[in-house]
């Protein structure tokens, strides 16, 4: 798997520093609630970061969440001219011959200036009130119809020759966002404009001299010549939502798009909202930056903060089918997880998964929809021996952090065998983990203090496995691992075997 998008440090250190200045983020939708549209019953979505991700499977609301915050502005009218719009919600959700859409409300919290404040507008029966109220900001919106079935196609070539007769709309793009669409499609472009007429868009992109439209293009270049030719009409602190961003691209130009969305963010103070099914999108946004919408066998829509790329797609694939599936908070946990059962019940591992939800907000959430009958099949929440007990959760021993619980638990016969699997010499060790101790609230990056004392070719991997062997077989009692096991697998139907 990729990792972050290296322009995130630079996003997330603006982010953490100037997001209430005026050199910030002074316009943004903090959040917006829905009630009474498309089996929403007054969930409330947070937007935690300047460009946010939404996963879900079909189905779960992600574009009702995306259509919803298109709708908490209204015009700017420093976004004249540009391909800013204003959007009611009758035009994401309006009321046809088969649907009747009223008692709907949608309540929104957003940052104008130094403040924040709530909103909402309303249908009560037939119109949508408070919309004159809303703040005012140039919001962008490209919905998945640009992704467009042939049959929209036919006029084209009648609205080519009307632009070149008329001299319709024609936005060029400029050599900066060129470099832009070069860099995600890893192809050269010498120029490219999107000509516009009677609600119909054509792009035409110019390379090796050859210049075509969108006619001649493929899909994936289609969309993206679409999308970076409305974010070069994005006015600073704009808001622009994307339905399913990875359309028709292959992974690399996903990362590669998601590259250039995180520096225009921060370059441009830009709220980038998108909803994706791609794990190569996930991967390259930090844990504040992701969530997942679920709904349960009820119909009941649960928001998932933080989520993991492993957590998102578990919950969109079915390909696997495990018995069980143990969420739990990171990788420590999770080989923490795997080692107690390797220990005390190996034959179970074939029956269950064991999932990295992140943090333990995440955790919870499951573990409580698993113990509510909310989730399909079994699953449980494994939380960090630091949390509180929690409905559908077990917990791992050692009563405190698993880096605090391991380390701290090895008494001096333990570090001795460790040195032992790691092939070094005990004093080298026992020195490495006094270094890491020095900063004794940071016990997250212990095991990397401690790889920084010892050879290059120990792996920061080897030296918790081994720490965590040790003191599951040799500092745990043996109940107290029984115990846990049994916690994690009481759900779990005895199978019988023949000898």
């Amino acid at each position: 798997m990729g990792g972050l998008a290296k322009t995130i440090p630079k996003l997330a250190s603006d982010w953490a520093t100037e997001r209430h200045s005026q050199k910030g983020w002074p316009k943004f939708l903090e959040s917006v609630k829905v009630n009474g549209i498309r089996g929403w019953s007054g969930q409330m979505v947070e937007f935690r970061f300047p460009v946010v991700a939404i996963a879900g499977e079909n189905g779960a609301g992600k574009s009702t969440v995306l259509k919803a915050a298109a709708s908490a502005y209204s015009q700017d009218p420093s976004a004249a001219g540009t391909l800013a719009q204003t959007f009611s919600p009758d035009d994401f959700f309006p009321t046809t011959p088969w649907e009747i859409v009223s008692g709907a409300q949608l309540t929104y919290l957003a940052k104008q200036g130094a403040s924040s404040f709530p909103y909402h507008v309303r249908k009560h029966t037939k119109r949508w009130r408070g919309m004159p109220e809303r703040p005012k900001r140039p919001v962008f919106f490209l919905d998945i119809s640009r992704t467009q079935p042939i049959d929209t196609l036919i006029g084209y070539g009648r609205l080519a020759v009307a632009k070149m007769a008329s001299g319709n709309f024609s936005a060029v793009i400029d050599d900066e966002y060129l470099g832009v669409l070069s860099r995600v499609l890893d192809r050269t472009y010498d120029s490219g404009e999107i000509v516009q007429s009677n609600n119909k868009q054509v792009g035409v992109l110019a390379t090796s001299g050859r210049k075509y439209s969108n006619f001649h293009q493929g899909a994936g270049e289609d969309a993206t010549a679409d999308l970076v030719a409305l974010l070069q009409n994005a006015p600073r602190h704009s808001l622009v939502i994307i339905d399913e961003v990875e359309a028709s691209l292959h992974p690399r130009a996903q990362r590669r798009l998601m590259t250039e969305l995180i520096g225009l963010a921060q370059k441009n103070r830009l709220q980038i909202i998108v909803s994706t099914h791609s794990q190569y999108v996930l991967e390259q946004l930090p844990p504040e930056a992701r969530l997942v919408l679920t709904t349960d066998e009820q119909g009941i829509k649960e928001v998932i903060y933080g989520a993991t790329t492993e957590l998102a797609l578990s919950l969109m694939d079915d390909e696997v089918h495990p018995e069980l599936i143990l969420y739990c908070e990171d990788e420590k946990a999770e080989y923490l997880v795997h080692r107690f059962i390797d220990y005390t019940d190996p034959d179970s591992h074939s029956r269950l998964a064991v999932v990295i939800a992140g943090p333990a907000s995440s955790v919870k959430t499951l573990g409580l929809m698993a113990d509510q009958g909310r989730l399909p099949g079994l699953v449980m929440g494994v939380l960090d021996g630091d949390q509180n007990e929690s409905p559908g959760c077990a917990i791992i021993p050692g009563g405190t952090s698993p880096e605090r619980a391991v380390y701290e638990g090895l008494s001096s016969d333990g570090w001795r065998i460790v040195a032992e699997r790691l092939g070094v010499r005990e004093g080298d060790l026992v020195d490495a983990w006094e270094h890491a101790q020095r900063i004794p609230e940071k016990h997250h990056v212990w095991t990397e203090r401690i790889a920084e004392k010892l050879p290059a070719h120990i792996r920061k991997s080897r030296i918790w496995e081994a720490a965590c062997d040790v003191w599951i077989i040799d500092m745990l009692p043996e109940e107290v691992r029984n115990e846990f096991v049994g916690d994690l697998l009481q759900f779990l139907p005895p199978v019988s075997r023949r000898p």
